[in-house]
């Protein structure tokens, strides 16, 4: 059996809800200078040198060229398009019209969906009453959070304008678009086997990085040069550290602890990205967004009570 967490696995919990908690105002930083693919594709690039790099200093193995790796290999590519380009591209999109808090909080009901997808797809992963409570909480907390009048600035910047309401529609259901690739992806790689986490990261980033930036340069055609260093921190904060460097702290979490204690940290999430925005972008949130977040993180606490309860 695996310990109760100590002081370690805590703060390393703390610490990844931070990075992933501050990605979404990140994102919303960059994405006024880059267009989202273009942004999505250079943060991957920074991701995929970090992870490559730390899997060869670890002794990490990316999958091999026999059977069982070329399985792999297909794995790795579908995770990499649909489960990692795709989700990045949504989320960068809906940050030009959505405030980074919202986002965010729409993140936050994955766990719930993959409940659902686990119910039909993997075998002993049986809902209960206590997770199709959560889940019914989440969903109402999504529905508020959609409603008309859940959130003001709905251009997703520090001006606080609102663009009519269609685009940050449009905007919304991207984000809950993302969120459903991370749910899917999820459930996809669970059907992978047993792999090296570290080097299946670095291969999904990889291919990921390999697939985006040439898309994005034929797509977007973005003027490299003309990215500010402000910018390039920006997009290196977001591929060394929201994604890469959370890679290797969620092998380090789940070393000193267990997945239920790891699945905790979406609990932060939210919370994080709703401080984040309010405090360095001024996103001004109406009172119907308190409610929503209150009913997705009861819906998400129903739903670990309910997995314990198993």
């Amino acid at each position: 059996m695996t310990a109760a967490p100590g002081g370690r696995a805590w703060a390393l919990a703390l610490l990844l809800g931070l990075i992933w908690g501050s990605s979404f105002m990140l994102t919303n930083m960059a994405v006024r200078d880059l267009p989202p693919l273009s942004l999505a594709a250079l943060r991957l690039c920074f991701a995929a040198l970090l992870l490559l790099g730390a899997a060869a200093a670890m002794g990490a193995r990316l999958p091999g060229v026999d059977a069982k790796g070329r399985r792999l290999w297909v794995f790795a590519a579908g995770s990499g398009v649909f489960g990692t380009i795709l989700p990045f591209w949504l989320i960068s999109w809906a940050q030009i019209h959505v405030p980074s808090a919202m986002t965010g909080v729409l993140m936050a009901p994955m766990p719930l969906l993959s409940l659902v997808l686990s119910h039909f797809l993997i075998t002993g992963q049986r809902m209960n009453a206590l997770r199709i409570a959560g889940l019914l909480f989440g969903l109402l907390g999504v529905f508020l959070l959609i409603g008309p009048d859940a959130v003001g600035g709905a251009d997703g910047h520090a001006d606080g304008g609102v663009d009519g309401g269609g685009l940050m529609l449009l905007g919304q259901l991207a984000s809950l678009g993302a969120m459903t690739c991370y749910a899917l992806n999820g459930i996809a790689m669970m059907r992978a086997g047993p792999v090296d986490p570290l080097g299946m990261s670095a291969a999904v980033v990889g291919v990921a990085a390999i697939v985006a930036l040439p898309l994005a340069l034929w797509l977007e055609a973005p003027d490299l040069g003309a990215i500010s260093l402000r910018t390039w921190a920006l997009v290196g904060a977001l591929g060394l550290g929201a994604t890469a460097l959370a890679q290797i702290l969620i092998f380090a979490i789940l070393a000193l602890s267990s997945p239920p204690f790891l699945a905790a940290v979406n609990y932060q999430v939210p919370l994080w990205a709703t401080v984040f925005g309010l405090v360095f972008l001024d996103e001004a949130l109406r009172p119907m967004f308190w409610p929503a977040l209150a009913l997705i993180l009861a819906g998400l606490a129903l739903a670990q009570i309910g997995g314990r309860a198993r």
